[in-house]
């Protein structure tokens, strides 16, 4: 069964709401997954995975320190052709989850377009998005 490491920062909960609905897309789909708070996460997370959801609230124009550093660290490892999503929450700008999806690019992974943006804490209709995510990203597996 494919794997999803799906890895998230979050200030206000919000990124955390996105994160879950992902999961629950993905189990739904058939997806074995692994959620964790990026302080929890390791790189064996995302070398043990199939697929990597990387969310971040964006701070300051860009994301969560603690999980751009976590990003950043998955350079050392072997993730070309592994399938990457980005997703985040956002109170005005909103451009973690387009730094993210651009580094994970870089690394070479196969990231579904656009990354997913939700303003402030995701209300039914963006839960579900989130969980459509979550399916799509199984659907990548099953083709």
């Amino acid at each position: 069964m494919a794997k999803l490491a799906i890895i998230y920062g979050t200030g206000f909960g919000n990124t955390g709401i996105m994160a879950k609905a992902i999961e629950e897309g993905a189990r739904s789909a058939g997806l074995d997954v692994v959620i964790k708070k990026v302080d929890e996460a390791t790189q064996a997370d995302v070398e043990n995975s199939d697929a990597i959801a990387i969310g971040s609230p964006t701070y300051k124009g860009a994301g969560m320190p603690t999980v751009i550093k976590y990003v950043e660290s998955l350079s050392k490892l072997q993730i070309k052709g592994k399938v990457g999503a980005a997703f985040g929450s956002y109170g005005w700008s909103g451009e973690a989850a387009g730094v993210i999806s651009r580094m994970l690019k870089g690394y070479g992974m196969d990231v579904i377009e656009p990354d997913l943006r939700i303003k402030r804490t995701p209300e039914e209709e963006g839960v579900e998005v989130c969980r459509e995510l979550g399916k799509l990203i199984a659907k990548r597996f099953k083709k």
